[in-house]
């Protein structure tokens, strides 16, 4: 009886294995990020004193709490990349994660270029909406949870909360941060970027949309009752 069972163990130690890879890398991947907005942040914070006047003093504070926010969103992604549940269902090819990863990180070659020559008002007004931005990613991030994937998978279906409301919130509060980084790096290379990346993102919520389909059969309801990005209107 044990020679049967060893292939079947080897088969059950891999797939082990693969799923250990597939929480740690990408978990490192994002701590390593956290580490690095950190030490920017220490960095920032040496060089920038606030002291000066109210206006000064109000741009100095929002870039702490926007950078401060990033530096949060970023480690809970960390963290739940280690904890999330085991997938019951994946987007087949490689098309899917391809899409995936590019969708994610392809946006931050804005930082590449020179930044914008902007006013400290429309600075002010940027580094406000990524703060916003990011603090609803946060919130949407903790409500989905242990659910958490980058790729196309399915784990649980979540409905309630801001998924009661809309089918991807977590992309449209990223959209926004994004935006608000678009706004600083603002030219018409960056432009196309974001535009390229937009398109990428409606793709990843197609893909993922197919796979909670195959995986939930409640998600034909839910989809039916709720919009995908804009309540009432898309």
């Amino acid at each position: 009886m044990k020679e049967y069972d060893t292939p079947r163990s080897g088969k059950f130690n891999r797939v082990k294995l693969f799923d250990f890879i597939s929480r740690i890398v990408p978990s490192s991947f994002f701590l390593y990020v956290v580490l690095l907005k950190i030490a920017d942040l220490s960095v920032f914070l040496k060089d920038h004193p606030a002291a000066g006047n109210n206006t000064e003093f109000l741009r100095f504070l929002a870039d702490v709490v926007s950078k401060s926010s990033i530096i949060c969103f970023l480690g809970l992604m960390s963290i739940l990349f280690l904890i999330r549940l085991e997938p019951i269902e994946k987007a087949r090819g490689i098309a899917p994660r391809v899409t995936a990863i590019a969708g994610t990180f392809f946006v931050s070659l804005i930082t590449l270029f020179p930044r914008a020559n902007l006013t400290m008002i429309q600075t002010m007004i940027a580094g406000s909406i990524c703060l916003v931005g990011t603090a609803m990613s946060i919130f949407v991030l903790t409500h989905l949870g242990r659910s958490y994937s980058l790729m196309a998978e399915a784990r649980r279906l979540v409905t309630t909360g801001p998924y009661g409301i809309i089918r991807h919130p977590l992309y449209v509060t990223e959209e926004l941060a994004s935006f608000a980084v678009l706004i600083q790096f603002l030219s018409f290379s960056t432009v196309f970027i974001f535009l390229v990346h937009a398109l990428m993102q409606f793709q990843r919520m197609k893909n993922e949309e197919a796979v909670l389909e195959k995986a939930f059969p409640e998600y034909q309801a839910y989809k039916a009752s709720t919009a995908r990005l804009i309540p009432r209107v898309y």
